[in-house]
C-alpha cells in the first residue's frame, strides 16, 4: 500500500504495525467495501490471516457481521470525518468499539477498541444498583410489617389493659368509701388517660390503621392533618381517578405513604412553606402522588439524601421521582409507580391491597 509503503511514511508503517489495538484500513469501490489493509493486532483479535483479507469485500469477510461497523465505514467516507460506533460483535465474541477517520484521497481507517470489560462492569454496576434499591425497598417493606405486628401488639395488650385500668379506676371514684383517696384516684385516672392517648398516638405513628383498612387516599388525608395543621400548614388534597378502578397494591401503598411522609416532614422542616397540595393520580396502571409546596424551593442544585433515598426506593418499584423547583417559588415532587407489583419481583404483595 502506497501511503504507508512509502520511504516518508515508514515511520506511520511502524505505527501501524506495533500498536496494540487492531486497525483496518478501507476503500469503497463500485459501492462495495474493500479491506486495503490490516494491522497484525488484527490478525490476532479477529482470527484472520491478512493475505486472507486484503483485496476481499467487507461482507466476504464478515458475512453475518452487525450492520453497524461497515455502516460507520461508509459514514467516514461519505462525511469525510471521523466517525464513531459501539456494540456488541458477535463474530469475535467481544463487545466493540470502532472509530473511523478518513485517509486522503479516498480511504477509511478503523481503530477497533475492545470494550468488553468495562461493558461487563458496567452491567455489573447497574445490576448491583439495582439489588440496593430492592433492598431499599424491601426494607422500607419488612420495616412496614413491624410496625404493623407492634402496633397491633400496643393496641390488644396494653391498649386493653390500660382500658380496663381506667374502668375499675372510674368504678372506685365512684364508691362512697373512697373520699380518703380520691386526690389519688383522680390523679390515677388522668395519668391512665394520657397514657392511652400516647398510647394510640404511638400506634397511629407505628403504622396508622386508616391505611391497611381504609387505603391510600384517607391515609394520606390523616397524615396530613397530624404532620402539617400543628404548625400552621394549610392543606389540601385533590384526586384524580377512582381508587376502586384503580386499585394499587399493598406494597405500593405503603412505600407511597412512606415517601410522602418524609416530603411532608421536609416541607415542615426546611420549606417555609405556609401551604400544601397532595394530588393523587390514578389512571391504568399507573398511580402518582405529588407534594406541592409553597416554600423557599431548592437552595442548591442538591437535592439531598432524603430526595435521592426516595427516588432509589421508587425506581425498585419501577417507579420514579421528579423534583420541580426554582429558589422561592416553592418545589413539586411527584411519585410515579406501577398500581401492581410485577410477578417474580423481590418485592411480593401480601394479599391485602389497599386502594
Amino acid at each position: 500500500m502506497e501511503i504507508l509503503n512509502s520511504g516518508k511514511n515508514f515511520y506511520y508503517r511502524i505505527l501501524f504495525e506495533r500498536v496494540f489495538d487492531p486497525i483496518a484500513l478501507y476503500k469503497v469501490e463500485g459501492g462495495k467495501i474493500i479491506f486495503v489493509d490490516v494491522n497484525p493486532a488484527y490478525e490476532k483479535v479477529m482470527k484472520l490471516s491478512r493475505s486472507n483479507v486484503i483485496g476481499k469485500t467487507f461482507h466476504d469477510v464478515w458475512p453475518d457481521a452487525e450492520p453497524r461497523w461497515s455502516e460507520v465505514i461508509r459514514e467516514c467516507l461519505n462525511q469525510k470525518k471521523t466517525m464513531h460506533c459501539i456494540g456488541e460483535s458477535v463474530d469475535v465474541d467481544s463487545y466493540l468499539e470502532a472509530v473511523a477517520f478518513p485517509i486522503p484521497p479516498n480511504m477509511a481507517a478503523v481503530i477497533f477498541l475492545d470494550r468488553t470489560k468495562l461493558k461487563r462492569s458496567g452491567n455489573a454496576l447497574r445490576k448491583r444498583q439495582e439489588q440496593l434499591r430492592e433492598l431499599a425497598a424491601q426494607l422500607t417493606l419488612s420495616e412496614e410489617a413491624t410496625r404493623r405486628s407492634v402496633a397491633s401488639e400496643l393496641h390488644d395488650r396494653v391498649g386493653y389493659d390500660l382500658l380496663c385500668q381506667l374502668r375499675m379506676l372510674r368504678e372506685l371514684q365512684e364508691r362512697d368509701d373512697t373520699e380518703n383517696i380520691r386526690p389519688e384516684l383522680n390523679e390515677l385516672v388522668s395519668i391512665t388517660e394520657k397514657i392511652i392517648t400516647g398510647n394510640r398516638s404511638l400506634i397511629f405513628e407505628l403504622s396508622p390503621p386508616v391505611l391497611k383498612e381504609a387505603g391510600l387516599n384517607p391515609a394520606l388525608e390523616e397524615l396530613a392533618h397530624n404532620i402539617l395543621e400543628p404548625h400552621g400548614i394549610q392543606w389540601h388534597i385533590i384526586t384524580k381517578g377512582s381508587d376502586e378502578e384503580y386499585r394499587a397494591d399493598d406494597s405500593v401503598c405503603v412505600i407511597l405513604y412512606r415517601m410522602a411522609r418524609e416530603l411532608l416532614i421536609n416541607a415542615v422542616k426546611h420549606s417555609g412553606a405556609s401551604r400544601v397540595d397532595i394530588i393523587i393520580n390514578r389512571k391504568p396502571e399507573i398511580i402518582t402522588v405529588a407534594v406541592e409546596d409553597n416554600g423557599t424551593g431548592l437552595i442548591s442544585n442538591s437535592k439531598g439524601f432524603g430526595l435521592f433515598s426516595i427516588k432509589e426506593r421508587l425506581l425498585a418499584l419501577g417507579g420514579n421521582l421528579k423534583i420541580f423547583s426554582e429558589p422561592g417559588n416553592g418545589l413539586m415532587a411527584v411519585m410515579t409507580c406501577p398500581l401492581r407489583m410485577k410477578k417474580g419481583e423481590i418485592l411480593h404483595d401480601d394479599k391485602n391491597t389497599s386502594g
